[in-house]
């Protein structure tokens, strides 16, 4: 006996510049994905066609997490791109969940 998938739509929008860029590729927010099983924000990114590079964090039901998290149908995800101001950056938690990404805005150490 096979098996169906149950299909569910995933809201997905972005902040900045990726929002003109979801809104044009898109036409128009929040995106609604269909999705039958988990993926990454890796995933997720590259089936938008949204560069990695132009991503630093995600939002996923509303909380921070690094793109290596997964991303469960029926979720709300937004991806946000690198330059988000000052304390925001903290007060979010972006620095502490994407040391690894290579997008991250690090700061920089006077020599």
């Amino acid at each position: 006996m096979s098996k169906e998938l149950h299909k569910q739509l995933t809201e997905i929008r972005g902040f900045l510049h990726l929002d003109a860029f979801l809104r044009k590729k898109h036409g128009s927010i929040p995106v609604m994905y269909e999705m039958a099983e988990p993926m990454t924000g890796f995933e997720l990114a590259e089936k938008l066609d949204i560069k990695l590079h132009e991503i630093e964090v995600i939002f996923i039901n509303g909380f921070v997490h690094a793109l290596d998290t997964l991303i469960h149908p029926g979720d709300r995800v937004a991806f946000l791109p690198p330059g988000c101001p000052g304390p925001y950056r903290v007060a979010l938690g972006f620095y502490g969940k994407n040391q690894d990404n290579a997008a991250n805005f690090k700061i920089k150490k006077e020599d």
